[in-house]
């Protein structure tokens, strides 16, 4: 990504980027939106009002739960709802009719009332996986509905979503300062979002909202139910173009095999891509615990060609590979601003060097981004962070080589962050909202070879870890001042001098 474009600029969701608009809830987006022109959403509305959607009503009578005196499509019924942060949703949009109202709709070719195929929340139900829909938190003349499950099944969104009413604030304020006044033209044209991982839609929502066209890809359907049901319950269907491909790097593979569970729960997700035979079934195997789908794969640079306002990528792990299959998508197009996640503890987990080589090499523009490539190398031939110096090996973590990321130098990327952290690309007009602080790294590039101790001004380790969170036995390898000189001193002590002394492996510097 910031290798094909070379004016992009990098910054970290954390302790390093002291200038993001990070917020901690609704509030502080209410308050962007507060303070921002009225112009914006004054087009917003004049575009609305002179492209009128066909409007249909959809009356039916077919869920199980129909004319119970309860509207129970997770909208507005004849009866007022009680006071709950959220309803339940049992029945898909035009089905509880009795009970509900005729269902308003512009979308078209609703397929569960003119097919056998289930609507999303009948399908969700088939998996035994609740639905709840409550209102977002965000400012009203964007306001939207969100389709979640129980908390206690999936934390990354539905816990989020029931606490706070947005999934992931920080990223969203920053999303909403990118959007807000550039997702309408002038002229009444429409900008581009695309979001590749889009799993619950929560990004792809709020973008159509603010009046973004997107294209979003999310090709697990648990997820991909609860997004359209979603974009239906807004009528969002004539600015959001869901498509169901993984994204993929330029190689051959027709078609990618996902192993996902069937409820939700955290979406951590494993592709093995090969070519199929045409005719094998989509649905390879089932249980209650985990299903394995084969889906078609695709490069971004062949789906997408047109300047795009944002893209996100969020695909636990495999960026690396949407990033080598958006190459020539990335050159020849403007995309002015990417944010994605950035995951090399998923490769570690499983050993994967290539793919660990991979993820820093999307971005190796940024210079001392050259750590991480070369700790991968020296992890791989069994040499990082070695030799230890004897005099260290009786301590606790310094026995044998390696360790992550203890053994990491400290002046690369990975040296700061646990198993991933969210990174924002910026150029253009992008780029007055994007305030970078300093370079990554526990240490700085130029501190010399000859220093050990991190002095960040957060007090954090390598990995990110706090220094003050730590046991005095495992704060010297983290790079952390000892705080109990009886347990640790003279460990911190042997790791000053071989440091003076140039003995420490992982302190290389390179040219």
């Amino acid at each position: 990504m910031c290798k094909l474009q070379t004016t992009f600029l990098l910054a970290l969701f954390g302790w390093l980027a002291l200038g993001l608009p990070v917020a901690p809830g609704a509030a502080a987006v209410a308050a962007s939106a507060s303070s921002a022109a009225a112009g914006p959403h004054r087009r917003l509305q004049t575009a609305a009002a002179t492209q009128t959607k066909a409007m249909q009503e959809v009356c039916t009578n077919t869920c199980s739960k129909a004319r119970n005196g309860v509207c129970e499509e997770g909208r507005p019924g004849k009866v007022a709802a009680n006071n709950a942060p959220f309803v339940m949703a049992y029945c898909d949009l035009g089905t509880d009719c009795d009970d509900c109202g005729p269902w308003k709709t512009s979308a078209r070719n609703i397929s569960w009332l003119t097919t056998r195929n289930p609507g999303p929340i009948r399908f969700l139900q088939s998996r035994d996986v609740q639905v709840r829909v409550k209102a977002a938190a965000v400012p009203a003349d964007i306001a939207f509905s969100f389709a979640y499950t129980d908390p206690k099944s999936d934390f990354d969104v539905s816990y989020h979503m029931e606490s706070s009413g947005m999934v992931e604030a920080g990223i969203t304020a920053i999303t909403y300062k990118l959007l807000h006044e550039r997702c309408v033209k002038p002229d009444g044209g429409r900008a581009l979002f695309v979001d590749v991982g889009a799993n619950f839609g929560w990004f792809a929502l709020l973008a159509a909202r603010l009046g973004c066209r997107v294209i979003a890809y999310e090709p697990v359907p648990l997820f991909r139910s609860f997004f359209e049901f979603s974009v239906l319950l807004n009528d969002l269907s004539d600015l959001i173009d869901i498509r169901t491909n993984v994204m993929m790097s330029p190689r051959t593979w027709s078609t990618s095999s996902i192993i996902r569970p069937c409820r939700p729960q955290h979406p951590s997700r494993q592709v093995a891509n090969r070519t199929l035979p045409r005719d094998m079934p989509p649905l390879l195997h089932t249980s209650r615990d985990k299903e394995a789908i084969e889906v078609p794969s695709v490069r971004l640079e062949d789906d997408v060609k047109e300047d795009t306002l944002l893209l996100k990528i969020d695909v636990e792990g495999w960026e690396w590979s949407v990033v080598q299959g958006a190459a020539a998508y990335l050159a020849k197009y403007d995309v002015e601003n990417v944010i994605m996640e950035y995951s090399p503890g998923v490769p570690e987990r499983h050993f994967k060097w290539d793919h660990m080589a991979a993820t820093p090499a999307m971005l190796i523009t940024l210079d001392n981004l050259k750590y991480d490539v070369e700790d991968v190398k020296r992890w791989q031939a069994g040499t990082m962070a070695c030799p230890v110096p004897p005099e260290l090996q009786q301590y606790k973590l310094w026995s044998l080589c390696g360790g992550v990321p203890e053994g990491l130098n400290p002046r690369s990327l990975r040296s700061e962050i646990g198993h991933n952290t969210n990174i924002w690309c910026s150029k253009g007009q992008g780029l007055k909202f994007l305030t970078l602080q300093d370079v990554v790294g526990i240490l700085h590039p130029n501190d010399p070879t000859t220093k050990y101790f991190q002095t960040n001004p957060m007090n954090f380790g390598m990995g990110s870890r706090p220094c003050h969170y730590l046991e005095p036995d495992v704060q010297v390898k983290h790079r952390c001042n000892c705080t109990k000189l009886a347990i640790c001193g003279q460990e911190q002590e042997a790791a000053m001098k071989a440091a003076a002394e140039g003995r420490i492996s992982q302190n290389y510097v390179l040219p």
